[in-house]
């Protein structure tokens, strides 16, 4: 365990890892800076009716910053949990594990990529003066960087199984079922994602999910959750099916075999060793078709019930925001 964490640590794993048991006071401590913070700005904003048509939308940076900040233990105790199968398959892949330096000057880029793209987002809301113009960019600048990190840390788990993959990951057809960790990490990740969809509904406007903009974004996000889901399953998926055939071009050589052994038994006439050469025909054939049964894919039917499942909850809070028109926007 002590070698997977080392081998896939983010700067913000890296942070948990020196917090230890404070990591949950560090995310209350945090959350009450940014409500307070929040609060103190928005006397500088008019009314308190106009405080709270402005302030409520720009509470949505906050919130998935505490959000990204929470599920971050949850995720990384999935990704060990799934590194644990695949090291117990390929017990020597742990060299294929990127060096740590370089990938955290890419967290560190992703990161600096994602504040600005915050800035710049920032800088487009209207009736925001003052502080609230500063508590809106920095704030935003400090959600877009984590939401880079949290997309970089996907990507690069996905090089990082590939390059186990390549390192000498020797899959039987029939171990599907050990990669289920894969599935269920693969599963985590879209559901985070799509309750962060679904904190992001709650601050929209009633105008802005009512337009074409709005449906096509929000559609588009559902579709990206999906698609994280099989991305991170088709390394594994690969590997499966060249297990498969791998299986089934040896299996297929025996029956060829098998089968002409029985014809030649059957040209010597009706003997007793007809019915022992047609024996290993049945059973060749029987193997046959469970290589061809075997799920190609590592996760089952529940898994991928709960992840359909998932989808109807940003679909059922967008409907709510229709027909009750709650919360402001920007």
């Amino acid at each position: 365990m002590s070698r997977m964490e080392s081998e896939d640590q983010s700067l913000l794993g890296k942070l948990e890892s020196i917090l230890g048991s404070r990591y949950t006071a560090f995310i209350v401590v945090v959350a009450l800076a940014l409500i307070l913070l929040l609060g103190l700005a928005a006397y500088a904003q008019g009314e308190h009716a106009q405080r709270v048509r402005v302030v409520w939308p720009l509470g949505l940076s906050a919130v998935i910053t505490v959000y990204i900040l929470l599920v971050h233990p949850f995720m990384r105790t999935r990704w060990q949990r799934a590194m644990q199968s695949l090291h117990a398959l390929a017990p020597d892949a742990g060299r294929a594990a990127p060096h740590r330096s370089a990938s955290y000057r890419g967290e560190g880029g992703a990161m600096l990529l994602g504040s600005l793209i915050g800035l710049l987002v920032a800088r487009d809301a209207r009736d925001v003066e003052g502080w609230l113009r500063l508590y809106a960019e920095a704030t935003s600048a400090l959600m877009f960087a984590l939401l880079a990190a949290a997309v970089y840390g996907s990507l690069a788990r996905a090089r990082h199984l590939a390059a186990h993959s390549r390192a000498g990951l020797e899959l039987n057809v029939f171990d599907g079922h050990l990669l289920t960790p894969f599935a269920q990490w693969g599963q985590s990740l879209t559901l985070v994602f799509v309750g962060g969809i679904c904190l992001s509904l709650l601050f929209q406007s009633y105008e802005s999910l009512r337009s074409i903009e709005g449906v096509m974004v929000y559609g588009s996000l559902v579709i990206v959750a999906l698609t994280l889901f099989f991305m991170s399953m088709w390394t594994i998926h690969v590997a499966l099916v060249k297990a498969q055939d791998k299986e089934l071009a040896r299996v297929r050589r025996d029956l060829a075999a098998a089968r002409a052994a029985l014809r030649r038994e059957e040209a010597l006439g009706p003997t007793g060793a007809v019915h022992d050469a047609y024996f290993p025909v049945v059973v060749c054939g029987m193997y046959e078709k469970q290589v061809l049964e075997a799920s190609t894919w590592p996760f089952n039917p529940t898994i991928v019930g709960r992840l359909f499942a998932s989808v109807i909850a940003p679909l059922t809070v967008y409907g709510l925001k229709l027909a009750f028109g709650v919360g402001g926007g920007l």
